[in-house]
């Protein structure tokens, strides 16, 4: 599980950066990758969302399932989950938008019309900053029932500005056991040499953090489906 969490340490450093979700997926026919300047043709809706696996000891999994968001390439924001069973809190949620947003507002999370979540930012990059949310049973039912996630945030002109995730196929690939392999990931990365070299450094400035208790992550109190904003 160490490689795992040493992923989400990465993707938690970088924001998910749109460069971690280029060619090292291409095995995975660009899943995981939408961009809101461009319509949809002949896809299907499970190709949203990428999901990356890893066996646990006791036989397990633990997963992880992120979409990037882009317009017309560039990076706007993203949306990871992780569903660890060997995790004290299993279902760890983060949502990055880029650098440039006002820190005190915080990122609200909102699923539909529903009631927002105001999340703090939990750290900031040179490409994104960064918001995580113990979540619940309650809440991956929201994300399943949903069609949007908006995650709304404040420029430095106090304005608001909004990166919606689209929920279209989060049930399917959630639900489904499969996923791509720690090792498949490993293979498609090995092209990746600078960008490998900047995960390997961002994800061990995390790593000991994560393995040491999830850091922050555990003293968020977890969401429910109708908690409010604060």
């Amino acid at each position: 599980m160490k490689l795992l969490n040493a992923i989400l340490a990465g993707a938690l450093a970088s924001g998910l950066a749109f460069s971690m979700a280029g060619t090292a997926y291409a095995q995975a026919g660009d899943a995981g990758m939408v961009d809101q300047a461009e319509t949809a043709e002949g896809g299907t809706p499970e190709n949203n969302w990428l999901k990356v696996c890893s066996e646990l000891d006791d036989g397990g999994q633990a997963c992880i399932m992120r979409q990037v968001v882009t317009n017309t390439g560039v990076f706007t924001g993203s949306f990871l989950l992780r569903d660890d069973p060997s995790q004290e809190s299993r279902l760890l949620a983060v949502a990055s938008v880029p650098i440039g947003v006002l820190l005190p507002f915080g990122l609200t999370w909102q699923i539909d019309s529903g009631k927002p979540v105001r999340v703090p930012y939990m750290l900031c990059d040179p490409q994104a900053c960064s918001a995580q949310l113990v979540v619940n049973e309650s809440y991956i039912q929201s994300l399943k029932r949903g069609a949007q996630l908006k995650l709304i945030a404040k420029n430095r002109q106090n304005q608001d500005i909004t990166v919606t995730v689209d929920l279209a196929g989060f049930t399917s690939v959630y639900d489904n056991p499969e996923g791509i392999s720690i090792e498949d990931l490993q293979q498609a990365n090995s092209t990746e040499n600078v960008l490998e070299q900047v995960l390997q450094e961002r994800a061990n400035q995390l790593r000991e953090e994560m393995e040491g208790g999830e850091g922050a992550a555990t003293e968020t109190p977890p969401a429910t489906e109708d908690a409010p904003a604060q």
